[in-house]
């Protein structure tokens, strides 16, 4: 089984050459993520890291995939028709997730995303939820599977792209529906 560990300070570096080689072993894949050397960066890691945020599963003494947990959604979120209506403190969010693509369709993700629902649900959460941008058949692929709805699209700017539509995707903890 794979662990999941919050992220250390010291890893720092070790996350970021991670996410760059994540960056360079997807390109001309289904795997579109559009993350480049704005983002995922040093400060975002690091930031992520100091609010105990920030996430990594670790094999053979080697990142093997890494991600951020929090409930901080862009503004225009607060627009949106979510399946379920959740206060921030009700939600958990996925940020930048990944796994090295050596090990993809290897269950990877699922084994880590079992554990997040786990630990969601310990902490009262009602909802699990994750942005993907437009182009990224990949990721939408892998969250469908795992049990995500499609909610709605919404244009937002982000560090990495600029201005982008991004697939909203929700996963219902609390079967409470919303109205």
């Amino acid at each position: 089984m794979t662990n999941l560990i919050k992220a250390g300070i010291g890893e720092t570096e070790e996350i970021l050459e991670f996410y760059q080689n994540v960056i360079s072993s997807t390109k001309g894949t289904e795997f579109k993520t559009r993350w480049s050397e704005r983002y995922p960066n040093l400060e975002y890691i690091e930031t992520g890291i100091k609010n105990q945020e920030f996430y990594i599963c670790i094999e053979d003494n080697k990142i093997i995939a890494c991600f951020a947990l929090n409930n901080h959604f862009e503004p225009k979120y607060e627009n949106i028709n979510w399946m379920i209506d959740a206060k921030p403190d009700e939600i958990i969010i996925i940020h930048a997730f990944a796994v090295t693509s050596n090990l993809a369709g290897k269950g990877i993700g699922k084994e880590i995303f079992n554990q997040i629902k786990e630990n969601s649900l310990k902490n009262n959460k009602k909802t699990i939820r994750i942005d993907i941008i437009d182009g990224n058949t990949g990721a939408k692929k892998v969250f469908e599977k795992l049990g995500f709805e499609y909610v709605d699209t919404a244009e937002i700017t982000h560090q990495a792209v600029g201005l982008e539509k991004f697939h909203l995707y929700e996963y219902l903890l609390k079967k409470e529906k919303h109205l």
